[in-house]
């Protein structure tokens, strides 16, 4: 998960707080201490419940979240219940209104080789190479999501579902393709030959291989299992059960359609509301 307050990064945020409690610790400044870890535990309740919600979780976060309950109990004073309370439920209200995140996973960058753009928005794109209206989507989705990657709006991400028997070894030449050459341009490319391998019900891998050679698609081939780890986490998260589906994040609101027109008007929307910002 990565996330900002008032424009500042969530780890800055949390070194100059940690910075802070140590120093208020060694001036032993006991009510201002407590006015900090409290807030701190309605800014952690707040943070562990957005990480439920997405199903999402960010093993550093929990562990910091740890340390400031564990600060706030050793520091507690059961005659300042009342003052500890309306700080924590201040700090949680002001995390609620003015925080901003994504909840891609840290280590997501590392192993997402189909995620491309650097928008604020994101957009996770299920389909499945099999799936007749995905085919049917493809042409009239590819001119519109690569305009707005261009345009700097979304940051997308190409989640393709294992409703199919041979949806996983397409999957994992998209992904191999990627690991030779990442790009959009590639990616929209190996996308189409997949489904025109899927259209002629190709199912080995040597053939599969061979029917991307011949189009000039090379792979490198690579574990994928990390990817897979974090495409069925995305699907839990998301409760996908069908496709096409988009899933679209905008300021910590998420939003799922589905459906060809359903996704096709959505993103169609988001174009606009850039043209009229």
């Amino acid at each position: 998960m990565r996330g900002e307050i008032f424009s500042l990064p969530l780890e800055y945020v949390g070194i100059g707080y940690m910075c802070l409690v140590l120093l208020l610790s060694l001036m032993k400044k006991d009510i201002l201490l407590l006015l900090l870890l409290s807030a701190g535990v309605g800014t952690e309740v707040y943070l562990v419940g957005f990480q439920i919600w997405y199903y999402t979780f960010c093993p550093y976060c929990l562990a910091f979240g740890g340390v400031i309950m564990a600060q706030f109990f050793i520091n507690f004073n059961r005659e300042k219940k009342r003052f500890a309370l309306f700080w924590m439920v201040f700090a949680f209200f002001l995390f609620l209104v003015f925080f901003k995140a994504t909840i891609t996973p840290v280590y997501a960058q590392e192993v997402s080789l189909s995620t491309f753009g650097q928008g604020k928005i994101v957009v996770r794109l299920y389909t499945d190479y099999f799936c007749p209206p995905c085919k049917k989507l493809e042409p009239s989705l590819e001119p519109i999501i690569a305009e707005l990657i261009r345009d700097n709006i979304i940051t997308l991400t190409f989640i393709d579902t294992p409703f199919h028997k041979l949806s996983s070894l397409y999957v994992r030449y998209f992904l191999y393709a990627l690991n030779e050459k990442k790009s959009f341009e590639n990616a929209l490319m190996v996308r189409n030959a997949l489904i025109e391998a899927s259209n002629q019900e190709i199912d080995d891998p040597k053939k599969l291989e061979g029917f991307l050679n011949k189009r000039g698609i090379k792979i490198r081939p690579f574990d994928v299992k990390p990817v897979f780890d974090l495409f069925t986490s995305y699907l839990k998260a998301d409760k996908i059960d069908s496709t096409p589906s988009c899933v679209i994040v905008e300021n910590g609101r998420k939003q799922t359609f589905v459906g060809g027109s359903e996704i096709l008007k959505a993103l169609a929307n988001l174009k606009k509301k850039k043209t009229n910002q």
